[in-house]
């Protein structure tokens, strides 16, 4: 009777590995849920956003007096080329935006924009504060008192992997951390990992990676909790998901195990018969 044992118990490990169920994973789960006290964690203030190629940046000019009399500043708010902004936007079903801007700027490779009677201006690596003030001190030669408003309109990410709809995300305001991110991508279902989300940044010719566990608090302390222009979100799909698209798993151990039920079967039908 021993070979059946072994066989019994070869079977059943095999069974139970292919049909594990898988475990729910919940954010920041180090938490203590018992625990009634309030915890106070010092933020740091987020950076602003900087200029970088490839940038389109949408820049209106004002002034006091412009609002009786716009002829001034139309030269400076009629210089820009039209653009059209379109992103994947997650939540409840997905679906996609565009926006159209047509006093846009693309900042080009040297990280310089051509602005009407300006001309030439480099804004890579300067804060929008920057660039605003930059255009404005420029512009007094030309018009008095101005008033420039400019921002990043192709403030994007990237989110990819086991989340319930990747795509682009735009961020209007220039802000966006990686909790947005995800809540924006659908959330990130139970085949997917929290525990180790990848995060892929270029920075002046550098490529950094960068992992955050999503079930620590400890997360709200990176500095990759707030994303920058073009980062891309990568979530890893769990160990099921990762079972289910394995080719053994999927389509041979079934197999095997099946035959072996029947190796089982018949052997003890020949048993019972002697």
């Amino acid at each position: 009777m021993r070979p059946i044992v072994q066989i019994a118990t070869i079977a059943c490990i095999l069974f139970f590995a292919a049909c594990a169920a898988p475990q729910k994973t919940i954010y920041f789960n180090d938490n203590t849920p018992l625990d009634q006290s309030v915890q106070v964690q010092k933020i740091e203030r987020l950076k602003e956003a900087v200029v970088q190629p490839d940038d389109i940046l949408a820049i209106n000019v004002t002034t006091i007096s412009s609002i009786a009399d716009p002829k001034p500043v139309t030269i400076f708010n009629e210089g820009g080329t039209a653009f059209s902004i379109t992103a994947t936007i997650g939540g409840a079903g997905g679906g996609s935006s565009s926006s159209g801007h047509s006093n846009a700027y693309r900042v080009d490779e040297d990280g310089l924009i051509d602005f009407p009677a300006i001309g030439k201006i480099k804004v890579s690596g300067l804060t929008m504060r920057q660039v605003k003030d930059l255009l404005a001190q420029k512009l007094t030669a030309y018009i008095k008192d101005p008033v420039v408003e400019a921002r990043i309109i192709n403030y994007k990410v990237t989110v990819l992997g086991e989340v319930n709809h990747p795509g682009t995300i735009v961020a209007p305001n220039q802000k966006i951390n990686i909790l947005d991110a995800i809540a924006a991508a659908g959330d990130i279902p139970i085949s997917g990992r929290k525990d180790n989300v990848l995060i892929i940044r270029e920075t002046e010719g550098n490529r950094e990676f960068a992992r955050l566990d999503l079930n620590s608090r400890n997360v709200f302390n990176s500095p990759y909790y707030y994303l920058r222009q073009n980062d891309i979100v990568y979530v890893e799909p769990a160990k099921l998901r990762r079972q289910q698209n394995n080719e053994f798993l999927q389509f041979y151990l079934p197999t095997i195990t099946a035959l072996i039920s029947t190796v089982l079967a018949v052997y003890g039908i020949v048993q019972i018969t002697k």
